[in-house]
């Protein structure tokens, strides 16, 4: 349980950086409206916004990781994001190929 939390905190900053890079870019926009509102705010508030919430999610998951709902949601939640890095690897080959 705790390498899962570990890895969606690490992959959740990955996102957060490459999230950064793609609307710096022009590229992309950031679907979810309390994290665009933080980008609008600034990289600041929106790296920090990020963190904020997963690392209170990751610190209620481990509080509760005597319940097996609780192991589940965080491998859903690792799943995901490693998933969310997939697609942004997807988008620079696919970006790097078409230019």
């Amino acid at each position: 349980m705790a390498t899962l939390l570990r890895l969606v905190f690490i992959t959740n900053l990955i996102d957060a950086f490459l999230t950064l890079t793609w609307i710096n870019a022009g590229i992309a926009e950031e679907a979810n409206p309390l994290m665009s509102y933080l980008i609008d705010l600034g990289p600041v508030w929106f790296v920090s916004g990020k963190i904020f919430v997963v690392l209170a999610a990751c610190f209620i998951l481990w509080k509760l990781r005597a319940v097996t709902l609780a192991k589940f949601v965080s491998l859903l939640a690792c799943l995901f994001y490693i998933g969310v890095i997939f697609v942004h690897i997807f988008g620079i080959v696919n970006t790097c190929i078409i230019e």
